[in-house]
């Protein structure tokens, strides 16, 4: 690792830890199992995550979890998310008539869900979302897709993630991992590899 790339993410860190202490208290505990949203879609956490979707604006189908802080890891579990969904809204404009964030349609192709998931990242300032290997899942009987994709903060550190889209009965489902590219991404992969893995359609 840089030296550089060490002040960038030591950095982060400690904007990471001013947010977690601007809360009222700490973030709840999600202990590892099963984890649902709002319907019987589930994903089985295979170690413990904190929720840190207050410190978003709340979406409400949407969970937010981190294991080291919202600026090093952050994991979205969405349930099932109609054309009337935002998956990620911008923190300081929000969704509104004046700033709309992302939305989805019916009947997306995979590659189109790949496309909905770069527009919703890049609601959250990051640059150049750039999405590639994308690698077909199945759950249950329905196939989706499993992607990666690249970006990079307004400070130029260059961030990672993996995605998994499905859907099903015109419902779209998603789980989209963030980290830097640099020791953060590869961390907690294998965490969330595994509850992608264990993804199951109401």
């Amino acid at each position: 690792m840089t030296i550089k790339t060490m002040l960038r993410l030591g950095a982060t860190a400690a904007l990471a830890a001013t947010l977690l202490t601007a809360c009222a208290s700490a973030p709840p505990l999600v202990p590892a199992g099963k984890l649902t949203v709002t319907s019987a879609y589930s994903v089985t956490l295979d170690r413990n995550w904190s929720d840190v979707s207050k410190l978003f604006r709340p979406v409400a189908k949407v969970r937010v979890l981190s294991i080291d802080g919202i600026t090093l890891n952050r994991l979205y579990v969405s349930d099932g998310l109609t054309s009337s969904d935002p998956l990620m809204v911008n923190m300081l404009q929000g969704d509104n008539k004046n700033h709309v964030a992302p939305r989805g349609k019916a009947g997306m192709s995979l590659s189109e869900q790949m496309e909905f998931v770069a527009a919703s990242v890049s609601e959250l300032d990051y640059q150049k979302v750039e999405t590639r290997n994308p690698q077909p899942v199945t759950i249950g009987n329905t196939r989706g897709v499993r992607f990666e994709f690249t970006a990079r903060t307004t400070d130029g550190l260059n961030m990672r993630g993996l995605a998994q889209a499905v859907s099903d009965k015109n419902l779209s489902y998603y789980i989209v991992y963030i980290a830097p590219d640099e020791h953060y991404y590869d961390a907690t992969l294998a965490n969330v590899k595994a509850a992608m893995d264990s993804a199951k359609l109401p």
